[in-house]
C-alpha cells in the first residue's frame, strides 16, 4: 500500500524535503512501520507501506521535520475496509480483497426486503451464504415498503 502526502509551506509546493512517515497499529498502537518518504514532485511524497494488512487499521502521521509548525505535520487512518472484510470473516493473505468484494456486491445475489435494518443483503458466491447486510431505507428516510411486483432480488451473474 502506498502511503502519500502533500507538503506546502507560505509560497507554494514544499520540495526537497525528507519527511518521515509513522504508522501505528489503531487497535494496539503498536509502531507498524516507519520511515523516510520519497519526493514524487509538486510537493508530494510517498512511501510503500510493505507490512499493510487490509485487516487492520492505522494511523499514519507524516512529519517534515523543516517545515514551519503549520506545515509540518499530515495525518490520516485507516479503517473502513478492515472493518467491512473482519465482519466478512475473510483473512488478508497478501490479496486485495477490496477488488473481490466489490465483484461481489455488484454480480452476486441480492435481496432487498421490507423495513429499514438489516434490509439488503448481498450473497457469496454460493448464493447461500450471506456477506454483508446494510440498513436500507427510501430517499425520504422511511422504511422500505415495497409493492407486489417491484423488483427486491438479483440473481448471481445479472
Amino acid at each position: 500500500m502506498w502511503i502519500t502526502a502533500y507538503f506546502n509551506n507560505n509560497i507554494g509546493h514544499a520540495t526537497g524535503l525528507s519527511p518521515i512517515v509513522i504508522i501505528r497499529t489503531l487497535e494496539t498502537g503498536i509502531l507498524a512501520a516507519s520511515g523516510t518518504m520519497t519526493e514524487i514532485g509538486d510537493g508530494f511524497y510517498k512511501f510503500e507501506f510493505f507490512g499493510y494488512d487490509i485487516t487492520k487499521n492505522y494511523t499514519v502521521l507524516c512529519d517534515s521535520v523543516t517545515l514551519p509548525l503549520a506545515y509540518r505535520y499530515k495525518g490520516s487512518s485507516s479503517g473502513e475496509w478492515g472493518n467491512i472484510i473482519n465482519n466478512i470473516g475473510l483473512v488478508s493473505d497478501n490479496v486485495d480483497f477490496r477488488v473481490n468484494l466489490v465483484r461481489k456486491i455488484w454480480k452476486n445475489r441480492l435481496i432487498l426486503k421490507d423495513g429499514g435494518v438489516q434490509n439488503l443483503t448481498v450473497y457469496e458466491d454460493d448464493d447461500v451464504t450471506p456477506i454483508i447486510k446494510w440498513d436500507v431505507t427510501d430517499l425520504t428516510d422511511d422504511l422500505i415498503s415495497q409493492g407486489r411486483y417491484n423488483s427486491s432480488r438479483r440473481t448471481r451473474g445479472v
